[in-house]
């Protein structure tokens, strides 16, 4: 975006320094002048509010960080810190980023604007578009419907699946080759479980519609048609432009440092591993959402009634650990409204997309480094308690109920073995991540380590519902509800199972 363009927004930007060591970053902020005194009181007391937060990233564990709000015909963009520690290059307003499962959003985008061309059907099943399409369950495989891809309702056991080394055009089909190799967690439709696959297979989808590999189809798309000026699915393109790499703690833990690998692998495309996009590409984005799917370019990208199909629930589990799903959307009420959200995660940083269509608000942030899933639902939670202005906690009533005996138990997913054991009155839960192969391996220890987290404890708060030990009831918010856990009995359509980071995982048999 030009620099006129942004002369004639309401644009905050925060400079930032590195500090002496070139590694763990300290931050000093300049306002830019004349922006101001242009932007209406309620954006400034948001931009206020957001500006503090960012005052001390390094405390939060980010390199740097950047957070755009746009309301109504109004935006601003705030940044800090570092975006690249190998170079030292600051955040700056258009920097760009890699936008993660964010990109799940506008999958199911493109996905309706084919369902208004009367080329998808939702309710038709994925193998009618992907004929390859299957898995070791194949009765299973064959009832998984085009909307199960898009509310996360398919059961396609593969959540941790990302082959690695197959690029460019093939490399979805190389996802989707691994597939007869996995189950199904549950009877598609009848539970709700995070999907990668079910993004890729979608993203399989659009492309055998469209005829176009789906770095070309999302542009064509969507891209193009939402004014999206600076987004490219093509990672290559990122030398074209500033962008963001991610930050990882350092070998001793002591500083951060650049993530010695990009993105993940592009076989997960679809699911959210290639897509780089600038603040203000998310906020036509978000606009468009806003504006009944006409862009802020003019440009009719969705029906108002595709728009309204995206947030209309089509699953809601009923527990605390998991919000109500539209399509693409997950749904938070919050604050006496309902914020429309999706995060993103890539090697050593994260994304965030909100919208809330009552306040008219568009909430967009990334950060570089592992907090940047912390401070994301910070910056997030602020701007929302300031324009309804009403707090974002929901504290809950804790009724602690005795744990039952079969709680304790193995449970299994692709590539991680869960452990629960009962310690008096709490959980014991411990995951173990075992790759299917080296490839999946090296993935693994790219983005999580070694593959052993310290086990995890838990306490009751209500039946057949937990939280971690730490957690405060009373500063409960509806962002951080997926960190509690429920044990899920078993039904007709579904074994015994945990539900904790929106993960329906299985008691092993």
């Amino acid at each position: 975006m030009s620099a006129q363009a942004y002369s004639r927004r309401s644009v905050l930007a925060c400079a930032a320094a590195l500090g002496a060591t070139g590694l763990v970053p300290r931050y000093a902020f300049a306002q830019s002048s004349g922006l101001l005194a242009a932007r209406s009181p309620a954006l400034r007391a948001i931009g206020e509010r957001l500006h503090a937060l960012l005052q001390n990233p390094a405390a939060r564990r980010v390199a740097g960080a950047v957070v755009a709000v746009s309301i109504g015909d109004e935006e601003l963009v705030l940044v800090s810190g570092s975006a690249n520690l190998n170079t030292g290059q600051p955040f700056t307003p258009d920097t760009g980023f890699l936008l993660g499962s964010v990109t799940k959003v506008l999958v199911t985008t493109i996905m309706l604007r084919l369902v208004e061309r009367g080329l998808v059907d939702l309710d038709a099943p994925a193998q009618h578009y992907v004929p390859e399409f299957t898995l070791s369950d194949r009765e299973a495989a064959a009832r998984i419907k085009v909307r199960m891809l898009l509310n996360h309702t398919n059961g396609i056991d593969a959540h941790t699946l990302c082959p690695w080394m197959v690029r460019g055009r093939e490399a979805g089909r190389s996802y989707t080759a691994y597939l007869p190799r996995v189950g199904a967690l549950f009877e598609p439709g009848t539970c709700v479980t995070y999907s990668n696959p079910g993004f890729v297979v979608a993203s399989r989808v659009i492309e055998e519609v469209t005829g176009l590999p789906f770095e070309l189809a999302i542009r064509s798309e969507l891209f193009g048609p939402a004014g999206m000026r600076d987004a490219t699915a093509v990672q290559t393109q990122a030398f074209l432009r500033r962008t963001a790499i991610g930050a990882v703690p350092s070998p001793d833990g002591k500083e951060l440092v650049a993530t010695p690998t990009f993105t993940l692998g592009e076989g997960l495309a679809g699911g959210g591993t290639t897509a780089i996009v600038s603040p203000q590409d998310m906020l036509a984005f978000g606009r468009m959402h806003l504006r009944g799917g006409v862009a802020p370019n003019g440009t009719r990208v969705l029906s108002a009634e595709s728009v309204e199909a995206m947030r209309t629930t089509s699953f809601d589990l009923g527990m605390q650990q998991a919000p109500p799903v539209g399509l693409g959307w997950w749904k938070f009420p919050i604050a006496g409204t309902t914020a429309f959200q999706h995060g993103g995660g890539s090697i050593g940083g994260g994304s965030s997309l909100c919208i809330v269509p009552d306040h008219d608000a568009v909430i967009v942030s990334f950060a570089a480094g592992p907090g940047a899933g912390g401070l994301n639902a910070a910056l997030r939670m602020e701007a929302i308690e300031q324009m309804t202005g009403r707090s974002a906690l929901s504290p809950m009533t804790v009724k602690p109920q005795p744990i039952p005996a079969d709680v304790a138990g193995e449970y299994r997913i692709l590539q991680d073995r869960v452990m629960v054991e009962v310690d008096g009155e709490e959980l014991i839960m411990t995951h173990n991540y075992e790759p299917i192969d080296q490839e999946h391996r090296d993935f693994f220890e790219q983005m999580w380590g070694r593959g052993r987290f310290p086990p995890t404890r838990f306490r009751s708060i209500g039946e057949g519902l937990y939280a971690p030990v730490s957690w405060d009831p009373a500063t409960h918010s509806s962002f951080g509800r997926t960190r509690l856990l429920a044990v899920l009995p078993a039904t007709a359509s579904r074994r015994m199972a945990l539900h904790n980071d929106l993960n329906f995982i299985p008691k092993a048999s």
